[in-house]
């Protein structure tokens, strides 16, 4: 049994929400293109390889989907992805 007494709105499969993708590596431009809603910062974390941070809002998690599928397909390995809020 859970009691949630925050009023943070509830993230659901069909609602908007801003999220946080990293990837290890550098993302080229191609892929920048495809994620024109998200913004793109090289990271350089200690003692660890490269990364990319995307930052930006999905309409819904079918379009999160998409995203993460079009990253492994491009064969980016997916370090974390975080919802940031609706």
């Amino acid at each position: 049994m859970t009691n949630n007494t925050y009023s943070l709105p509830r993230l659901t499969l069909t609602s908007p929400a801003a999220y946080v993708i990293r990837v290890r590596g550098r993302i080229g431009e191609k892929w920048t293109e495809y994620f024109d809603d998200f913004s793109a910062v090289a990271a350089m974390p200690a003692n660890r390889p490269p990364e990319t941070i995307l930052y930006g809002r999905v309409r819904d998690q079918t379009a999160l989907l998409g995203m993460l599928h079009y990253l492994y397909y491009q064969g980016a390995v997916l370090v974390s992805v975080k919802c940031l809020g609706v």
